[in-house]
């Protein structure tokens, strides 16, 4: 179906001739131009947990979505009201969806690289601070997984963090040597915290009403919802399935079909991530009080990055930002920084 139909036909919303213009650029531009490989990967290691620090670890579960390993286009300039229009949430994920279905997906590894960032307090200086670590991926279809990781130190979280930060002398709340693990078991994939086979992925339904139906049934029955509803869990899993898991492209452009539908989606306009690269933001309201925020480069459908935001945390409790994501045949090792 063409996408600016779908975004009349499903949301009732209508894009305006200016989006339009840009709409059908973009998605003619990433016909003329190869695409980027497409995203894949699975279960997130749980290196970070007990640190012994009198500190209170705000590890919060990451979300969302897919990432790009090279920088992704700006909009091009001196193209009149069509490259300033503002788009949608609707339109960003409509044209990240149309994108996803022409993705490649071939290779002997799905392979996803990237810095992962959580927050810790230290209550006896006072002050916050985001450990940081490096995780480089590898799965086979067969079920066989290598995960490589290398500490990054901490930084300050912010600014009014950083003379206390320094003056503790720059303390690592989680320090990691680097190393490498392999698993052999054949459910690697998380889907909905649900453990699947590569098979049963692949066999996910592409239309978004039956993927959201398939989600739902996912979620284990003693899942720790925490008051939310289905649809919250969905919400926040579905950015999972389109970061960690190698869903085909048809599967991946349903879930942001899907996306596109919820609630609590709303377009934050054109934004940078803290490597350069520009995409469009998105606020997602997981749960009351928390937030994430996605960066995605709707020319190749690809998530650049998530955040988010919970209460009583001066500022991101946990960041993703994905440097490369999608199938290689090179081999697994310990990963360095690109």
């Amino acid at each position: 179906m063409d996408e600016l139909q779908m975004i009349a036909t499903m949301l009732d919303e209508p894009p305006t001739p200016e989006t339009e213009t840009a709409v059908r650029h973009r998605l003619l531009k990433g016909m003329r131009e190869p695409e980027r490989p497409a995203r894949r990967a699975w279960r997130r290691p749980a290196l970070w947990s007990g640190f012994g620090l009198t500190a209170t670890a705000a590890a919060v579960t990451a979300t969302v979505v897919l990432s790009s390993g090279t920088t992704p286009r700006a909009p091009d300039p001196g193209r009149g009201p069509a490259a300033t229009q503002p788009m949608s949430a609707t339109t960003v994920l409509l044209t990240a969806a149309g994108h996803a279905e022409a993705a490649p997906a071939t290779g002997k590894y799905w392979h996803v690289l990237r810095v992962q960032s959580r927050a810790f307090h230290n209550e006896r200086g006072g002050y916050w601070m985001l450990g940081r670590q490096l995780i480089g991926q590898w799965s086979r279809p067969d079920g066989r997984s290598w995960t490589g990781y290398r500490g990054l130190g901490a930084v300050p979280m912010t600014a009014k963090d950083a003379p206390a930060f320094r003056r503790d002398g720059s303390p690592d709340p989680a320090p990691i040597s680097p190393r490498f693990t392999k698993d052999t078991g054949t459910k690697t994939f998380l889907v909905c915290d649900r453990e699947m086979t590569f098979k049963q992925v692949q066999a996910l339904p592409a239309d978004p009403g039956e993927l959201r139906g398939a989600l739902k049934r996912a979620i284990p029955r003693n899942h720790p919802t925490a008051g939310r509803t289905a649809d919250e869990v969905v919400k926040n899993c579905v950015t999972d399935l389109l970061s960690f898991v190698p869903a085909p492209p048809k599967v991946r452009a349903g879930a942001y079909r899907m996306l596109a539908t919820m609630p609590g989606v709303t377009a934050m306009g054109e934004v940078t991530d803290e490597r350069g690269r520009k995409g469009f933001g998105l606020h997602v309201q997981v749960r009351r009080g928390v937030a994430d925020t996605v960066i995605i480069d709707p020319d190749s459908s690809f998530v650049l990055s998530t955040s988010r935001t919970a209460p009583d945390v001066p500022g991101k409790v946990e960041k993703v930002l994905y440097l490369r994501a999608g199938w290689t045949d090179s081999d697994p090792r310990i990963p360095t920084l690109p």
